[in-house]
């Protein structure tokens, strides 16, 4: 017997408790919506009978919603969709949810929820990683840090996306050589807003950039500051979880500022500025923290990490300090920029990359990334092994076996002499 919970049209509701009693189920819990259903959820003990083994929905935008599949991922019960209609069957791959027509009768529906004794249970496929660059005012370098992060989680094969959400300054398209009059980020969060962003969407939107390491999809910022309200933090939100079914990791670049405009605005319910800031950091897996590595740069971190740890506990959070040298901060200005961090901050940088001016602009004369073109460059190099300090699972690959992952070409030697 399968313990079932439902919520559906009320006609539909009838007759699918009733299919389900012919079958041998039980239904246990009838909600009237997806809201419903979940406060019903919440409410239920975890020792009531029958046990809840199936919630069942019809795909709709009254009775499936992101926060239903959300909570039943909290609670591991399997969500299925009943999807009839055109409409449905999009919503239904919106919320990345499994359909069946129930035109098909209740042994579709069994089917779906019960695997075959033959058959061993597939293992869940794991979920993409969204790590978002940001950085204090003052062009610490978060857009080159971001297109260098890309390019060098796709040469450890990793499928990878970069995203623009940089609503003072998008630069991640002019950087790389693209046009970006019709910005994929912004159509990305229009889709979002209409509940039809699916992954073949965001397929469509982006723009591929071939790298050494393999094909990087970009979504574009906005070209204009004035389009920001484009980009509102609800629909930031809904792309970015959307991108981690699309693909290994999102690299998102954001912009500095992390002030909240509930604080100046009397409108409770206008756009706010900054709110596409707010919601890829809020939530980012990773947030790698860009630094300018001079004796402005860092008093802007360290003036900036009190917000940003309001935001986001600070586990998640990597500080990198860029543009590292000794005619800004003295001798042994790695060594400096340590002890100054860990005495002002309370923190230690995962990492110095040094001031290379030759590498930085040899990426941007080509349009390209760090890899492309400085591949042996010191900077490059530093990026590379906090790329690999990124990924999860397995203790971070040796300089050795990075440097065996690479297939470097003739056409790129001009580029490091």
């Amino acid at each position: 017997m399968i313990g079932i919970a439902v919520s559906a049209p009320l006609e539909r509701e009838d007759a699918i408790v009733r299919e389900a009693a012919r079958h041998g189920h039980r239904v246990a819990i009838r909600a009237a919506t997806a809201a419903d259903l979940i406060e019903r959820l919440a409410a239920r003990p975890a020792d009531a009978e029958p046990r809840i083994d199936l919630v069942l929905v019809v795909a709709d935008e009254h009775h499936a919603s992101r926060a239903l599949v959300e909570a039943c991922d909290e609670r591991a019960l399997r969500l299925l969709a009943l999807a009839d209609s055109a409409a449905e069957r999009a919503r239904a791959a919106t919320l990345g949810l499994e359909a069946v027509a129930w035109a098909d009768g209740f042994a579709a529906v069994e089917a779906a929820a019960t695997p075959s004794a033959d058959e061993a249970p597939a293992a869940a496929r794991e979920r993409g990683r969204v790590i978002a660059v940001w950085g204090p005012a003052g062009a610490p370098g978060r857009t080159t840090a971001a297109i260098a992060l890309a390019a060098e989680l796709a040469l450890l094969g990793r499928r990878v996306a970069l995203v623009d959400a940089d609503t003072t300054s998008a630069s991640v398209a002019p950087a790389l050589g693209l046009l970006d009059e019709s910005p994929g980020f912004a159509a990305a969060a229009r889709l979002a807003r209409a509940g039809s962003l699916t992954v073949d969407e965001l397929d469509r939107v982006a723009q591929q950039v071939p790298t050494m390491g393999g094909v990087v999809r970009v979504l574009t910022g906005i070209g204009r500051a004035s389009r920001w309200p484009e980009l509102g933090g609800d629909r930031v939100a809904e792309v970015l979880e959307r991108c981690r079914d699309w693909v290994d990791c999102t690299v998102v670049d954001v912009a500095a500022s992390l002030e909240r405009d509930e604080e100046i605005s009397s409108d409770l319910f206008a756009p706010r500025r900054h709110a596409a800031t707010i919601a890829a950091l809020e939530g980012a897996d990773e947030i790698v923290a860009v630094s300018g590595g001079d004796a402005v740069g860092i008093a802007r971190l360290v003036r900036a990490l009190p917000e940003l740890r309001e935001l986001v506990p600070q586990g998640r959070v990597r500080v990198v300090v860029n543009k590292v040298r000794a005619s800004a901060i003295g001798v042994a200005p790695e060594l400096a920029v340590q002890e100054t961090l860990r005495r002002l901050a309370a923190v230690t940088p995962e990492a110095c990359w040094p001031y290379d001016a030759r590498a930085a602009d040899a990426a941007l004369l080509e349009g390209r990334p760090l890899v492309d073109v400085a591949g042996r460059s010191r900077l490059r190099r530093r990026v590379q092994e906090l790329a690999a300090a990124l990924l999860p699972g397995d203790a971070p690959p040796s300089r050795a076996a990075l440097r065996a992952a690479e297939r470097p070409r003739r056409s790129w030697r001009a580029a490091l002499r």
